[in-house]
């Protein structure tokens, strides 16, 4: 059972800087590559001048009252992304990715907001990385939500006056927001990527298993961040990582925090991902190895970007830990344990459910495909690298793909394509597809690409 405790906060600044960025996760490798938005990482964002938007004005209070230990969430783990299924204001169930790299909740769609008669508090600015694109977004408060039948609480969301984000479609998965994972951090936060099941639990009743490793995390408003290291052309290096549940892919270093983080000679320069600003440009290969403290990763995919000058600005001004830090790990990586986080004693435990050592998924087609239509089954590829083995396909941007490995694509989600092409290296994947009205044929070639 729970209750709700409202935090009573009006914010003293009308204008508010918001540096909202959304990367593409890395599980493609490729140029032009956001076939993985289907793993997108997270939206990351940072605040300026208020304390509007912090995480003791907005944050209502998440309480459980009564004798559980704690209670379970059930999760869909799809495309690399945590789905939990919330009824918004008790009424209209929606899916929220669940994202500790997020401070605060995010509502995509305000049409549900619209509809069920919820009022706004305040409207606030938000800008582009570059400074010349801006949107707007609401902040509405004590909206009740519900994660099951038995689970409630009252909650403040910022809500887009616009989804520009439109993750439906990149995903192939109906996406309505972002949960943040700080707002349950009075509690310990289990993550079982075996039951597909979130849990919190009381801090006075948890205990904890000894084949579990214990990792240090340092807490920057509700973010986790890890000390880790990364060896690049021999060097060790040690990097400060953020533990980003809303990111779907394996590592993601910036270039411009480090001089030896630079992109190998084998990699593929493309678009990362996508803010208010447009597309992120950067590249993607593997690095010798990651570490974290006793858990080894060798031959990691890895994302190489720079941090935009905007955010540093912002976060040096309000977030130290995003300032300092290297770069971000994801679902990818951290899918492979059984995971416990304390907020309150700034401990998160780890335990492997999989092969550490496991090559992580890379596209090796060479294009990018978007589900849109009704229930996402009409898949459009949306670009092609140039001299990959779809290009050599001759598949072409604005090709409707409807069979793939000899199944018609009504039988298939985003997801189980993607995961088709990223297959063994030489391995032969039939694909029927109408260009101009016209059904064609041919055959894609699997190669690596990185």
């Amino acid at each position: 059972m729970l209750k709700e405790q409202d935090v009573d906060a009006q914010g003293r600044h009308n204008i508010i800087f918001l540096s909202v960025v959304l990367i593409e996760s890395l599980n493609l490798g490729m140029n032009d590559m956001k076939k993985s938005f289907a793993s997108l990482i997270a939206i990351l964002i940072f605040l300026l001048t208020s304390d509007l938007v912090d995480s003791q004005s907005v944050l209502s209070k998440f309480e459980i009252i009564g004798r559980d230990k704690s209670i379970n969430i059930p999760f869909e783990y799809k495309n690399h992304f945590i789905l939990t299924r919330v009824m918004y204001n008790k009424a209209i169930p929606l899916n929220f990715i669940f994202d500790t790299g997020a401070e605060h909740t995010l509502l995509l769609k305000k049409e549900y907001s619209d509809l069920l008669g919820n009022t706004y508090d305040r409207r606030i600015r938000l800008l582009g990385a570059d400074q010349s694109v801006e949107m707007y977004a609401l902040i509405t408060r004590n909206v009740p939500m519900g994660l099951s039948p038995t689970v409630s609480f009252k909650q403040d969301l910022l809500v887009l006056e616009e989804d520009f984000f439109q993750l439906d479609e990149l995903t192939g998965l109906y996406v309505d927001g972002i949960m943040s994972g700080s707002f349950f951090k009075t509690y310990v936060t289990h993550i079982d990527f075996k039951r597909n099941v979130l849990s919190f639990i009381q801090p006075n009743k948890f205990r904890i298993n000894r084949k579990f490793v214990k990792v240090p995390i340092d807490i920057q408003n509700g973010k986790i961040y890890v000390k880790a290291e990364v060896t690049i052309n021999n060097k060790k290096i040690p990097v400060k990582l953020l533990v980003d549940t809303g990111a779907g892919l394996p590592l993601l270093l910036y270039s411009d925090s480090n001089p030896d983080f630079k992109a190998p000679e084998k990699s593929i320069p493309g678009k990362l991902g996508k803010g208010l600003g447009g597309f992120l440009e950067g590249h993607i290969g593997k690095i010798t190895e990651l570490k974290l403290e006793s858990f080894q990763f060798p031959d990691i995919v890895t994302s190489f970007q720079e941090m935009d000058s905007t955010i540093r600005l912002t976060a040096s001004t309000q977030d130290i830990g995003f300032a300092n830090r290297n770069g971000l790990i994801g679902n990818q990586l951290l899918s492979r344990f059984d995971i416990y986080i304390d907020y309150q004693k700034n401990l998160m435990y780890l335990n492997p459910i999989r092969d550490l050592k496991k090559e992580f998924r890379v596209d090796k087609s060479g294009m990018e495909i978007l589900a849109t239509g009704h229930d996402f089954k009409q898949f459009v590829v949306s670009s092609v690298i140039p001299s990959s083995p779809a290009q050599s396909a001759g598949l072409q941007k604005g090709d409707i793909i409807k069979r793939v490995g000899g199944l018609s694509t009504n039988l298939l989600g985003l997801d189980q394509i993607i995961s088709t092409f990223s297959r063994k290296e030489g391995r032969k994947v039939k694909v029927q597809f109408i260009r101009n009205g016209v059904l064609k044929k041919t055959m894609v070639v699997l190669e690596n690409l990185i």
